[in-house]
C-alpha cells in the first residue's frame, strides 16, 4: 500500500474509532444503538479493506523477493562452482606454474577476491531469505487478522439485525425491554441485601419450584433463571455445571455440579451474548445466567451452603428470589421461583 494511502487510511480509522466511542455513550435509544452498530460496521469494513491492501502489498513484495532469491541463488551457485575449480589447484602448483612473481601475486589476489565475493553473495542471499521468511509470516498474520475481522463484521451485522427484529424497530418496545432488565437487576440487588436466612442445605436438597413470579414486568413465562456470582460479580454458570445435553441437542456445561433442575432439560437462554441480551446494558450486553425449564419443576441445590429467600417488587409485579451462599464469596441465585 502506498505510504500516503496508508496514512490516509489510518487517519480515517482513527476518526471512525472516536466517532464509535461517542456513539456508544449516546446509545440510550434504539436509533442510537443502531447508529452505534452502523458505526462499528463501517469501522470494521474499513479495517478489512486496510488489511486486504496490506496483504496485496506484502504478496507483491514476496513475489519480488522470490525472483530476487532465485537470481541470488544462481549467482551463488556459479561462484561456488568457480571456487571449486580454483580449489582444485594446489598452492604449490600455482607457485611453480606462475611465469614470474607478479603473476604469482595476481593469482593469489584473485583467489582472495573470489573468496570475498563468495562471502558477500552468501550474506546477501541469506538476507534475502530472512526478509522473505519475515514477509511470509507477515502475510500469514494478516490473513488471520482478516478472518477475525470478517467474523466480527458478520457478528455485528447479525447483532444489529437481531436488535431490529426483537424490538420490531419500535422505540417504546426497546425502552420497555431496557426498563424490565433494569428492574430485575434492582430486585436481585435488593434480595442480596435483604433476604431472609432459611438455613443450611446440602447438594441435591429441594429449595423451591420453578415459577413465573415477576410476570409481567420481569418475566415472560415460566422458567428458572440460574446465576452464579463470585465476589458479587457474575461469572459463567456453565463452567460450574456438569456437561449435559438438553432436549434440543444443545451440549452445555463443563463443571462438576449437578444441574438445579432434573428431568428433561430445555435451555431457553445461555450465559453470555444471546439474541436477547442486548437489553442487559448494565452487564455490557451479556445475559448473566442460564434460563431453563424442565419436566421436573423441583429446584435443587447444586452444592452445600446457606439458603436465603426474598420477595421483591419488580415494576408492577413481585418476583421471588432465592440464593445460596456457598462460602468464599461464591453464591448461586434462583429467580422466578413460585
Amino acid at each position: 500500500m502506498p505510504a500516503l494511502a496508508c496514512c490516509a487510511c489510518e487517519t480515517k480509522i482513527a476518526e471512525l474509532e472516536k466517532k464509535v466511542v461517542a456513539l456508544h455513550s449516546q446509545a440510550q435509544t434504539l436509533s442510537g444503538q443502531v447508529a452505534f452498530y452502523d458505526g462499528q460496521i463501517k469501522l470494521t469494513s474499513l479495517k478489512i479493506s486496510q488489511t486486504e491492501d496490506q496483504i496485496a502489498s506484502i504478496s507483491a513484495k514476496i513475489n519480488f523477493l522470490e525472483d530476487k532469491l532465485q537470481a541470488k541463488s544462481r549467482l551463488l551457485e556459479k561462484q561456488i562452482l568457480l571456487s571449486y575449480k580454483q580449489g582444485q589447484l594446489d598452492p604449490l602448483q600455482i607457485f611453480f606454474s606462475a611465469a614470474d612473481f607478479s603473476e604469482l601475486v595476481s593469482r593469489f589476489k584473485y583467489l582472495q577476491i573470489v573468496q570475498s565475493t563468495n562471502r558477500r553473495f552468501l550474506a546477501e542471499t541469506q538476507a534475502v531469505q530472512n526478509n522473505y521468511a519475515q514477509q511470509k509470516t507477515l502475510v500469514q498474520d494478516s490473513q488471520t487478522r482478516l478472518q477475525t475481522q470478517k467474523t466480527a463484521l458478520a457478528n455485528l451485522r447479525a447483532d444489529r439485525d437481531n436488535l431490529l427484529k426483537q424490538t420490531k424497530n419500535n422505540e417504546s418496545l426497546y425502552q420497555k425491554q431496557l426498563e424490565e432488565a433494569r428492574l430485575e437487576l434492582q430486585a436481585i440487588n435488593s434480595a442480596l441485601a435483604n433476604a431472609v436466612r432459611q438455613g443450611p442445605v446440602n447438594a441435591g436438597d429441594p429449595i423451591g419450584l420453578v415459577g413465573n413470579s415477576g410476570y409481567p414486568s420481569c418475566s415472560t413465562g415460566k422458567h428458572l433463571h440460574f446465576e452464579v456470582r463470585q465476589n458479587d460479580s457474575w461469572v459463567n454458570a456453565e463452567t460450574y455445571l456438569k456437561n449435559t445435553t438438553d432436549k434440543w441437542g444443545l451440549n452445555i456445561g463443563s463443571g462438576n455440579w449437578d444441574w438445579p433442575l432434573r428431568g428433561t432439560l430445555e435451555i431457553t437462554q445461555r450465559y453470555g451474548n444471546t439474541p436477547y441480551s442486548y437489553r442487559y446494558r448494565y452487564s455490557g450486553g451479556i445475559h448473566t445466567g442460564i434460563d431453563m425449564v424442565s419436566t421436573d419443576d423441583v429446584i435443587r441445590a447444586p452444592a452445600a451452603g446457606m439458603l436465603y429467600s426474598s420477595s421483591e417488587k419488580c415494576g408492577s409485579s413481585t418476583i421471588n428470589i432465592k440464593f445460596i451462599d456457598h462460602g468464599s464469596g461464591l453464591k448461586t441465585l434462583y429467580l422466578h421461583v413460585q
